[in-house]
């Protein structure tokens, strides 16, 4: 018996008591808000820059599907 309580002592020491509560895990995220600047509240009204992106996005896919097909039609002819 006294064999088992040495070997248990310390899972009871470090063992958290039925009454006490975790702290939760909250992480205040507020560091990475990049929306609040003036310059992003700016650009977000600006027209010609919310124009840009969205080519740019459309753009950007049509140059990665053009590449797959070129790496496909390489690949097809070995």
């Amino acid at each position: 018996m006294m064999k088992a309580f040495i070997l248990l002592l310390p899972a009871l020491a470090l063992a958290l008591s039925p009454f006490e509560s975790k702290k939760p895990n909250y992480f205040d995220t507020s560091a990475y808000d990049t929306k609040v600047g003036k310059e992003n509240v700016q650009a977000a009204k600006n027209v010609k820059i919310k124009c840009r992106q969205v080519c740019d996005k459309k753009v950007y896919k049509e140059q990665k599907i053009s590449e797959a097909v070129e790496f496909y039609k390489r690949t097809r002819n070995y």
